[in-house]
């Protein structure tokens, strides 16, 4: 397989990557955007339905719907993740040695492939931590809430970094693989 062809699939194996993070992003916000009956008219009709007691009660009901949808996104996503920056890596490591910009696309190649790999392990500890407050008041903020919305951060500050890195990378290795058609 040629040089650019390594480097356009990596590019490809990097853009699914930033449109899968950016999908579940917003599917995850929309999630619970949905699920607010205050927000969402239909869903505080859905929930009238279904004959539940109390506003709290209702809110609960509804968030866990919409953090069971989003369990099972980021169950997808976190395998995913590793797949498509393992594969990249696997691309374009050796395609871009010696050539301009090589070091960097290489260093974000290897960034990528570790943070992809760390991040791998939270998703299971957040969707059971996140199941153990699913019928938690909000207020006050126990101990439990707060550890899920540590590991919650780290694991979005992970894909954020993860984002602007295939970010980069795309236009890096599409770059590389046209200077290697020259």
């Amino acid at each position: 397989m040629s040089r650019s062809t390594r480097c356009s699939l990596a590019a490809a194996a990097q853009a699914f990557l930033l449109g899968a993070l950016a999908l579940t992003f917003w599917v995850a916000t929309r999630n619970f955007a949905i699920a607010d009956p205050v927000a969402t008219p239909r869903t505080a009709e859905v929930l009238a339905m279904a004959r539940i007691e109390g506003d709290l009660s209702r809110e609960m009901f509804a968030r866990y719907f919409a953090s069971e949808s989003n369990r099972a996104l980021f169950a997808f996503m976190g395998p995913a993740q590793v797949v498509a920056a393992l594969l990249a890596f696997a691309l374009a490591f050796g395609a871009v040695q010696g050539r301009p910009r090589g070091k960097v696309v290489r260093a974000l190649l290897g960034l990528v492939a570790v943070v992809a790999i760390g991040l791998a392990p939270l998703v299971p500890k957040m969707i059971e931590s996140g199941r153990a407050i699913d019928f938690v008041p909000r207020v006050p903020v126990t101990p439990e809430r707060t550890d899920f919305m540590r590991w919650h951060g780290i694991y979005m500050a992970g894909n954020a970094a993860l984002m602007i890195a295939a970010l980069l990378l795309v236009a890096l290795l599409v770059a590389a693989a046209r200077e290697q058609d020259q």
